[in-house]
């Protein structure tokens, strides 16, 4: 694929600089850069998940609370302003 990209200057000056400081091509900077790119984003994704992931199972309450849960809701806030 081709990509065609304006860059500000200071990010241009970045760009040259990583390629020397490297002595990778412009375009093999910007390859690396986006695959740290995507695998830090898939890290995170996945630590999220896996973050949520915990919580399952972890909440008591009625068996039933998927399909019941207006009555629930509702009965909650009678009890509370009766």
């Amino acid at each position: 694929m081709r990509v065609n990209a304006r860059l500000d200057e200071a990010t241009q000056r970045e760009l040259q600089q990583l390629a020397r400081d490297t002595g990778l091509s412009v375009t093999e900077v910007i390859r690396a850069a986006i695959h740290r790119y995507y695998l830090q984003e898939a890290t995170q994704a996945q630590s999220v998940a896996d973050s949520f992931a915990d919580l399952i199972g972890s909440v008591d309450g009625p068996a039933d609370m998927s399909v019941t849960y207006k009555q629930a809701c509702t009965q909650s806030l009678r009890d509370k302003h009766a």
